[in-house]
């Protein structure tokens, strides 16, 4: 089972200790019958033990201790395994590269780490508890079966009939689970259109009218689908308690026809046998959630397969470093192609061959679609190339040095995602923060606090330009900038290109940029004109 075995791998340290509680516990709610049995019984003859009374408050103290620490341990257990998971997940996703996690894709790996290990959270505690539940019914079994084996071999075989009338009505259930299912989605689909398209539903009362129509259709085939599906739901579990609370009729009206000087056990039988209805019933709850835990754990596993495979080829891009800060890059009849499923080329980019300096300004331009952005992913190592070569001052740079490679790049790409957090930069000068905000004209809207931007929410121009101040406190002797002038207003763009490029050359950066902004033109030192995957024009 893959579940157990997972469990056995990641945590073990206290699988000896939740064993012994769940036979304690089990002792223990065994115990606790007999003594309410025995107290009965005494009852009757007016009579009340004080020692029956002590062993009592002994065994529920040793049955709550004992359930306490299986169920807290369990669920501390559950969440080291997740966090084992996560951590071992998150270290692969860094050290993979872009075309693999752009293949996965962005909404598996998030179910992955998120769905998937939230369900291996709430099931393991739960899984665990149904393990109690079934070591209860073992010993209460063997109590049963020493009061009377028929009345044993007739209540376990009338649960055993329970939970498989359970079991059956659970499977006929799948239908409308998945009706309810697609029903929800089809909401959750209708919502996105209404918030996504809020402006455009805002412009048209008939096309407001239509997207809120389609969405009250569907919050109505899923307020159907998921009352037929509660419904459903309710009926087995009356079904099902009404056969577990029969067993006590059983004991009663059936088991005496059969067994000879029933009567003097009948007391303690009908009791045993009322608690075992709930421990039956917790089991047959949570057997299924094995494989429902077994399910999630396979898909964590699948994409720690995936994950391993694609950060296999890069587990030594840290071994060792540049010898020094690289004062020129270049790609060398560099070829790179995006491929379908079945491994055929659907675009690609190159051959190409492309130089930048130090102290120089480099533009790239070119017309949507035509590699800009997939040559400065080449360019920046995101991406492992096809054929052709990735250089620094001259030399090709090897696997070993490809972390450190990066780690000498700033860049803000053109879909760039800006934390609230400055991680990276440990040395927070306060100073320096205060002048790069008003120099980039951000003072009045942004500060920083406790290494953190105290906000975020901004329009997109204003946030390239924290993304720019981010590029400056990390001062790397490279800088790429995708489109970076494209959503600033033309006050800001014309500081760009005049002010803000120039003092990276005169400090002797590395400056790539992406631009369209012809205006400027005058203002590189080398320009390189992409098309269709190719450089087709090169102007000094």
């Amino acid at each position: 089972m893959r579940i157990f075995h997972a469990v056995i791998r990641e945590i073990p340290e206290n699988l000896k200790s939740l064993l012994l509680m769940n036979v304690l516990s089990a002792i223990a709610a065994t115990s606790f019958v007999g003594l309410v049995s025995t107290a009965a019984q005494q009852a009757i003859g007016d009579r009340i033990s004080a020692r029956l009374m002590l062993m009592f408050v002994v065994t529920v103290l040793l049955f709550h201790v004992s359930h306490t620490y299986t169920l807290v341990t369990a669920s501390q257990d559950a969440e080291r395994l997740i966090h084992k998971l996560r951590i071992r997940l998150f270290d692969l996703v860094r050290r993979t590269d872009l075309v693999t996690v752009d293949k996965i894709g962005y909404a598996s790996l998030q179910g992955v780490l998120t769905q998937e290990t939230q369900v291996l959270a709430q099931i393991l505690p739960m899984l665990v508890s149904g393990f109690q539940q079934a070591v209860m019914l073992l010993f209460l079994a063997a109590y049963l079966a020493w009061l009377s084996p028929l009345a044993c071999i007739l209540a376990f075989g009338f649960a055993g009939g329970a939970v498989a009338v359970r079991f059956a009505r659970v499977k006929a259930l799948r239908t409308y689970m998945q009706s309810a299912a697609t029903a929800e989605k089809q909401v959750f689909d209708g919502l996105t259109e209404l918030l996504h398209g809020f402006k455009e539903v805002r412009m048209s009362g008939t096309r407001a009218a239509g997207v809120t129509g389609a969405l009250a259709h569907s919050s109505d085939t899923a307020r159907t689908a998921n009352a037929l599906l509660k419904a459903r739901w309710g009926r087995n579990f009356a079904v099902m308690e009404a056969m577990l609370y029969s067993l006590a009729g059983l004991m009663v009206f059936v088991v005496p026809l059969f067994v000879q000087g029933y009567h003097v056990v009948v007391l303690p039988a009908t009791i045993a046998v009322l608690f075992i209805s709930g421990p039956v019933y917790t089991v047959s709850f949570i057997t299924p959630l094995v494989t429902q835990a077994e399910l999630a754990l396979e898909h964590i596993e699948t994409m720690h397969e995936k994950l391993l495979s694609a950060a296999g080829a890069a587990a030594d891009e840290a071994a060792r470093p540049l010898d020094n800060p690289p004062a020129s890059i270049s790609l060398s009849d560099a070829v790179l192609s995006y491929r379908d499923g079945e491994q055929q080329a659907l675009f690609t980019v190159g051959p190409v061959s492309a130089e930048f300096h130090a102290g120089r300004i480099t533009f790239i331009t070119g017309g949507n679609g035509s590699g800009k952005s997939t040559l400065l992913r080449m360019l920046t190592g995101l991406i492992p190339l096809d054929a052709g070569a990735l250089m620094a001052d001259g030399a090709p740079i090897a696997t070993g040095q490809m972390q450190d490679y990066r780690d000498n790049i700033s860049a803000v790409f053109s879909d760039f995602h800006l934390s609230r957090r400055l991680y990276g930069i440990d040395d927070l000068d306060t100073a320096r923060i205060a002048s790069l905000l008003e120099r980039l004209e951000m003072n009045d809207k942004v500060s920083v606090h406790d290494g953190a931007f105290s906000t975020v929410d901004l329009s997109t121009g204003q946030r390239k330009r924290l993304a720019l101040i981010l590029a400056e406190l990390e001062d790397k002797p490279v800088i790429v900038l995708d489109e970076w002038a494209a959503d600033q207003d033309p006050h800001f763009r014309r500081i760009f290109y005049e002010e803000l490029l120039p003092d990276f050359k005169a400090r002797g950066k590395i400056i790539i940029c992406v631009t369209h902004d012809d205006r400027w033109f005058h203002i590189a030192d080398w320009m390189y004109h992409m098309n269709e995957g190719r450089i087709e024009g090169v102007q000094i």
